[in-house]
């Protein structure tokens, strides 16, 4: 059993792991719909897992995180799931790439692809995007790049920062198996939380502990409690 764990491990490390329950809740997506869109339960998948269930328990890799962060920003604008999987096909082909939606030139070159979807499909959602010279579609790269960063060299996404309200806070999969950090110091978020419950609130006594930012204990605890609220509901 040990060999095997140290084994999964060895096959993780870089890669992040999140459980479909922990993805759901850090994507704002219901675990049905993480399930159905990367592992095809209730359905044919959209995506392909990078990781394989381990003990039976699904789960997302980064890239796979960041996919579908695209995927469900796609069908909040009304894209259908049949559109969205003539775009990756798509893309896979003109790119030469196996997860576009983790990668830096599908947001950055790919608007054509936008275009030749929306103009086969007649998706309205897609049509709405591109429409005007893609000013929309524009405006929803826009969005998704300000908090996805890209490494230059390989262009695969490489950080997230899931809540403009605590900037600080980011999911690295290189780093701490890609739980959330402080970015500046790589101490666990839920660690400076509970610190500081242990504290009392002393949020100087914590920082001054973990030698962080006063800043990043504040905003490490607003986001475990955003994402415990998440937990709750």
């Amino acid at each position: 059993m040990e060999i095997e764990s140290l084994t999964y491990i060895s096959k993780i490390v870089g890669q992040g792991v999140y459980p479909v329950p922990m993805a759901a809740r850090l994507l704002r997506v219901s675990p049905a719909k993480v399930k159905a869109w990367v592992y095809g339960i209730g359905g044919e998948a959209v995506l392909t897992p990078e990781l394989d269930a381990e003990g039976g328990q699904e789960a997302l890799s980064f890239v796979n995180l960041i996919e579908v962060l695209f995927l469900s920003d796609l069908r909040g604008h009304g894209v259908s799931l049949q559109s969205i999987r003539a775009m990756l096909a798509r893309a896979k082909q003109v790119l030469e790439l196996e997860h576009p939606f983790a990668m830096q030139s599908f947001h950055t070159d790919g608007k054509a692809i936008w275009m030749e979807t929306a103009n086969e499909t007649g998706d309205r959602g897609l049509v709405d995007l591109t429409d005007g010279n893609g000013a929309m579609l524009d405006v929803l790269e826009r969005f998704f790049r300000k908090s996805v960063s890209f490494d230059l060299a390989s262009g695969h996404a490489n950080v997230w920062r899931p809540s403009a309200d605590q900037p600080r806070i980011v999911l690295d999969p290189t780093r701490r198996f890609g739980r959330p950090i402080d970015n500046a110091t790589g101490v666990p978020a839920d660690v400076l939380a509970e610190a500081l419950k242990a504290e009392g609130g002393d949020v100087a006594r914590v920082a001054a502990i973990w030698e962080v930012d006063p800043e990043a204990v504040e905003q490490a605890a607003e986001f475990e409690l955003q994402f415990s609220r998440r937990l709750a509901a």
